[in-house]
């Protein structure tokens, strides 16, 4: 690198030397990140100069150093605290002391490769990973401090404009050959991250190994995102740097804290605050979140009322939108008033073009910069451009009315003032985020050539998943456009699962097709399975068992397997059992960890169904001892269903409980609600309806309705008809196609029996509305039966006649019978015997024979009413009698 383009350091002459006092206080800085504005210039004397020989902090130029000592150099790791290295100071330190360490599970590996630095192979890159306030910063921070007190810490201010190779070549210019330096890269963003080559790397290990050796270490803190659309915390790595970190870097990932660590902090006796959250074992913690508070910050987030409010939430929103987002270029003066601007009058939904108070950004500004206090620490610092507080991004993080989703103004700025390289480095980092509309915005705002198809995919994907189905149909087109024999095939399946979403089968049989026909190892297979699925859905056994049978022949290790369950479903559903029992055992012979276990599951429903209880339970067995997350909750479920079923009760119980430990989303709430069924059989009503309780509280779609109808009817036995009305109102409007209507029903009878005959009414009509194939036809016969009740036999034979026609085959042939004696009653002797016989001929195994005694009644009451007709007539019996 040539000396004119050389990356200046900080320093200055003497005349303007700035001596910097810091300003901390225990409830100030409780939750911040050390930031350069935090030391204040206490005085500016030419004389100091000679008589400082500390480090110093400033607002740095772009390029230079964040921290030098009075000749401007980097200062030594034992000159400097972890505050200085950017941790966030803890609430747990008193006046100038650090709290107790609390060793990380990866202090032993920073510590082998810190204390080998010598060592032939030993990376010159280490890499620590986390979500925010994991504690990244600290443990690096602190292993760097133990193990190289006397090495020099280069920690330039961050500016996406100034290559790190640039940075790399300055900071080996303090390189010694006993003390190295370390180059101190904190929450970096992954694209900062991708400028790392190998050839880098390389050349550090020449430098080391010249005849006057120079050691240079790169530390690096990266940030996982905490949530994203399809629950992963994705850190988006360029190839080669996923190939760097595996072979030529020490890459550690700090995560929750782990039993060990816990036990560590709750032994330290400056923590002791904290043992109450350490002993809930099931929740999970992050240290930072434990050693800092963020109520200031919050404070400052919150919106209040008067435009002077508006004003600070709006620049605060705007700066930390901009951290939170990575955007590739500085943040100037006149881009955070431009963006204040678009977020000012989002935040009081004043028209676009509103002209704003001239001076209102810069008195917002002046707040925002002002030095720490005791009330709040300095919430924007400035140099030769802006950047916030970084724990404003964890509070924006957090739920409204604190915090915020990125505002599409910050997408308005970059489409209109980002250079193209700029806005498609930014959306692959809003995809990374999960912004996904401020993503598609930016990259269909640049020449489609420039986005790669991993991009296009990664993006494609959450939309797809996010249910953006328009959006994500025009990526994965892109991709296919691209012709890559890798990546087309993946895209080929993700739209046929969208066309098929959208109900487009043609479209999603074309995809699939394409995708078999492609060859692709992977996605042939996957897309066979596909495609027999598809057809199974649309009534074609015979092309869905060919597919499957394709993808069983194709031997894919996931691929095949999983068509050998679809096809014991198959085959079961066709009556083969025979075959179901064949397809389930390979399954379950290919050892494979999702589909065996579900085999298992299959195998022991279907042993279930042919009367086979110990093959049954023997299968449901296997499949709880294979630990699966899913399929083991399952069989548990139907364990204690079978045991229930069987008298077994106490094993049943023994079932339910164990899948409600599992607390599995689906399973745990299923089985809450099957116990409580149990217990209320067993007369524990207390046990029932605390079971039918935690089953509503779990919020499970499906089980929660259901449990509000248990809860309706368990509470309609006891008495208490308020509490049976408002579980069965609960369940109505839950909307559940199932469990709401059978609310309906109920609520329908309760008002019957308690003499509302038009709430009754009303009940039963909505019902019927709902056009549920059981509650409706359920409904038309109690509506009937009210109706006949209340005299109007037209109304009665008309709801009895609707159920008939619903073809229920309970509620029809029961129905036939009621309309039998309502005829009867009638006099209409004849339509009474039709609905008699109707009734028989459905052989419905209760009401037929109940018919069947009725129509016998009838003909012997008939047969002794033509005797009687006879013997007035002519004064005796006819001569057959």
């Amino acid at each position: 690198m040539q000396a004119s383009t050389r990356i200046r350091i900080g320093g200055y002459g003497a005349a303007g030397l700035l001596v910097a006092t810091a300003v901390f206080s225990n409830q100030v800085l409780d939750d911040g990140k050390f930031s350069w504005g935090w030391l204040i210039a206490a005085l500016a004397v030419a004389g100091a100069a000679e008589g400082w020989n500390h480090w110093r902090a400033q607002p740095a130029p772009s390029g230079q150093l964040r921290l030098t000592d009075a000749a401007g150099r980097p200062p030594r790791l034992d000159e400097i605290d972890l505050y200085q290295l950017g941790v966030h100071r803890s609430r747990f330190a008193e006046a100038d002391t650090s709290p107790p360490h609390i060793p990380r599970s990866c202090d032993a590996k920073l510590a082998a490769a810190l204390t080998r630095l010598d060592e032939p192979g030993t990376p010159r890159l280490i890499v620590v990973e986390g979500e925010r306030l994991a504690g990244t910063s600290h443990t690096l921070a602190h292993a760097l401090r133990s193990h190289l007190p006397t090495w020099r810490l280069a920690a330039f201010t961050d500016d996406p404009t100034v290559r790190l190779s640039d940075l790399i070549t300055q900071a080996l210019d303090w390189a010694e050959p006993e003390a190295g330096v370390v180059l101190w890269l904190d929450a970096i963003g992954t694209d900062r991250l991708g400028e790392l080559t190998a050839p880098l790397l390389e050349a550090l290990t020449q430098a080391r190994l010249a005849a006057v050796p120079k050691h240079l270490l790169i530390a690096v803190t990266v940030h996982q995102q905490v949530t994203s659309p399809d629950g992963e915390k994705p850190l988006r790595l360029a190839g080669h740097v996923r190939e760097l970190l595996r072979e030529r870097a020490l890459h550690l990932v700090v995560g929750t804290l782990t039993a060990d660590e816990r036990a560590r902090l709750s032994a330290e006796p400056a923590y002791d605050r904290l043992r109450p959250l350490l002993d809930d074992a099931a929740r999970e913690l992050v240290m930072g979140r434990l050693m800092v508070t963020l109520d200031q910050l919050r404070h400052a987030l919150t919106p209040g009322t008067g435009e002077q409010a508006a004003d600070r939430i709006a620049l605060l929103r705007a700066a930390t939108d901009w951290q939170r987002a990575q955007v590739p270029a500085r943040l100037t003066a006149k881009a955070l008033q431009r963006l204040w601007k678009a977020y000012r009058r989002q935040i009081s939904n004043l028209p676009k073009r509103t002209r704003l108070p001239t001076d209102a950004f810069t008195r917002a500004l002046a707040w925002a910069s002002a030095p720490a206090t005791a009330a709040r620490p300095q919430l924007i610092d400035f140099g030769p451009f802006y950047w916030p507080h970084p724990l404003l991004a964890v509070v924006a993080e957090e739920p409204e009315p604190v915090g915020w989703p990125i505002s599409p103004a910050l997408w308005d700025y970059a489409e209109a003032h980002l250079e193209a390289g700029q806005r498609y480095t930014l959306a692959a980092t809003a995809v990374d985020r999960g912004d996904l509309p401020g993503a598609d915005r930016l990259l269909r705002s640049i020449p489609a050539a420039m986005v790669a198809a991993s991009t296009a995919y990664a993006l494609a994907r959450r939309l797809h998943i996010n249910g953006s189905l328009s959006a994500a149909r025009h990526w994965y087109l892109h991709i296919i456009e691209l012709d890559r024999p890798d990546e087309s095939p993946r895209v080929m399946v993700g739209l046929g699962i969208l066309e098929q979403q959208q109900g487009d089968i043609g479209q999603a049989r074309t995809w699939f097709t394409r995708a078999v026909e492609s060859g692709h190892p992977d996605q042939a297979p996957r897309a066979m399975v596909d495609l027999g699925i598809l057809e199974y859905g649309q009534g074609d056994i015979g092309q869905a068992h060919t597919w499957f049978t394709r993808a069983v022949e194709s031997g894919h290790p996931d691929w095949a397997p999983d068509a050998m369950v679809n096809l014991g479903v198959l085959e079961e559903e066709l009556g083969d059992i025979g075959q179901a029992r064949t397809w389930y055992t390979r399954t379950i012979a290919s050892d494979h960890p999702d589909h065996a276990p579900a085999a298992m599951v299959g195998l022991g429903v279907l042993e279930k169904k042919q009367g086979d209880i110990g093959q049954a339970r023997t299968w449901f067995t296997r499949a709880v001892e294979s630990g699966h997350p899913d399929q083991a909750p399952k069989a548990m479920v139907n364990l204690g269903v079978l045991e229930y079923e069987q008298g077994r009760l106490e094993q049943a119980r023994s079932w339910y409980t164990r899948t409600i430990a599992s607390d599995h989303p689906d399973h745990a709430p299923a089985a809450m609600v099957n116990l409580g069924i149990l217990e209320k059989k067993q007369g524990d009503i207390g046990q029932a309806r605390t079971w039918f309780t935690r089953a509503v509280e779990s919020g499970y779609p499906d089980q929660a309705p259901k449990a509000m109808v248990s809860l309706g009817v368990l509470e309609k036995k006891q008495g208490d008809i308020d509490q049976a009305r408002t579980w069965f109102t609960r369940a109505v409007e839950s909307g559940h196609p199932d469990h709401a209507p059978a609310a309906m029903v109920n609520l329908g009878i309760l008002e019957k029996n308690q003499g509302d005959i038009g709430q009754a009414r009303t009940w039963y009509a909505r019902t019927i509305e709902s056009d549920h194939p059981d509650q409706a036809p359920s409904a038309m016969l109690n509506l009937g039966v009210l109706e006949y009740e209340q005299g109007d036999i037209g109304q009665a034979r008309t709801w009895f006649t609707r159920a008939v026609e619903s073809g229920h085959p309970d509620k029809a042939p029961k129905v036939m019978v009621n309309l039998g004696i309502l005829e009867e009653e009638q006099g209409r002797l004849e339509q009474a015997r039709t609905w008699y016989t109707r009734a028989i001929v459905s052989g419905h195994p209760e009401h037929g024979p109940d018919a069947q005694r009725r129509l016998k009644a009838l003909q012997l009451w008939q047969a002794e009413q033509r005797r009687a007709i006879w013997e007035a007539r002519y004064g005796r019996r006819p001569l057959d009698d």
